[in-house]
């Protein structure tokens, strides 16, 4: 690796939503803060698991990294 390349970052994303479509939309604007907006994104996993805090929610770690050329 030589100084100038991107470091290869992994952002790790847990948000609650009642659905995967509510899931995907809060854990993308998380990503794209961090990485900047228009980023190409690449999910690593995503662990999902009922929200033992919020009844009818499901808790889901997202793991992105930038794709980077």
């Amino acid at each position: 690796m030589h100084k100038r390349d991107p470091i290869p970052f992994e952002l790790s994303v847990t948000v609650s939503e009642p659905t995967p479509g509510g899931i995907e939309a809060a854990a993308y604007p998380v990503a794209e803060r961090f990485f900047g907006e228009g980023a190409e994104l690449h999910i690593i996993s995503a662990k999902v698991e009922p929200d033992p805090e919020a009844p009818g929610s499901f808790r889901a770690t997202i793991l992105f990294r930038q794709v980077t050329t």
